[in-house]
């Protein structure tokens, strides 16, 4: 080894001899060295977590990663829209509605029917359906003193789809009735059949 260093420049030889020699450390010294690192504060952990965590960072996704995660967005979004009104508010518990449709006879004449909606909460309630174009303002319903609501129609004989709407903005189906066909706008309607003939 020391063949080595003869062989070696004199200043690298001086650097490899010094880089060798054992340091001697002061003890009072190296007292005041610890004590030092004693006495400061542990470092607080969670504060650097918690600014590790709100720390702003990037994410690249391949694009077949990034559709799946839109997609599973939409998937999300749409499970979400399904328990919100078209109005944007939470669904409001359904009132009890029953449609009165007595015996009707054999004929082809048009038949008074009585709806019946009981809803002591509502301010205004009409009938809605393909008989009246689905215009909420052609048949409102009249409130009685126990809190139902009430309108008589004249229905020609046939099936007819209806919904009652409340406050001009939450449909109602008939519970009492068999519910139609979703409508195409997400909204279910129910139908009552009219006069049928044998």
């Amino acid at each position: 080894m020391s063949d080595e260093l003869s062989s070696l420049d004199p200043s690298v030889q001086w650097i490899a001899t010094e880089a060798r020699r054992p340091v001697a450390v002061n003890p009072a010294a190296r007292q005041r060295l610890l004590e030092a690192i004693a006495s400061e504060p542990a470092p607080d952990r969670r504060g650097r977590t918690i600014a590790w965590l709100l720390e702003p960072r990037g994410l690249a996704l391949p694009p077949l990663a990034t559709i799946a995660l839109a997609a599973g967005l939409v998937g999300i979004g749409v499970v979400t829209g399904i328990a919100i009104h078209r109005d944007g508010r939470a669904p409001i518990a359904q009132p009890l509605a029953v449609a009165a449709n007595p015996q009707l006879p054999d004929s082809s004449a048009p038949r008074v029917v009585k709806f019946v909606l009981i809803a002591p909460q509502a301010s205004r309630v009409a009938l809605v359906g393909d008989f009246n174009g689905w215009n909420d303002q052609s048949t409102p319903a009249v409130r009685q003193a126990d809190g139902s609501w009430t309108m008589a129609i004249s229905l020609l004989p046939g099936r007819h789809v209806y919904s009652f709407v409340v406050d001009g903005t939450h449909f109602i189906t008939d519970p009492a009735a068999p519910i139609a066909p979703d409508d195409g706008f997400g909204k279910q309607n129910v139908v009552i059949v009219a006069g049928a003939s044998s």
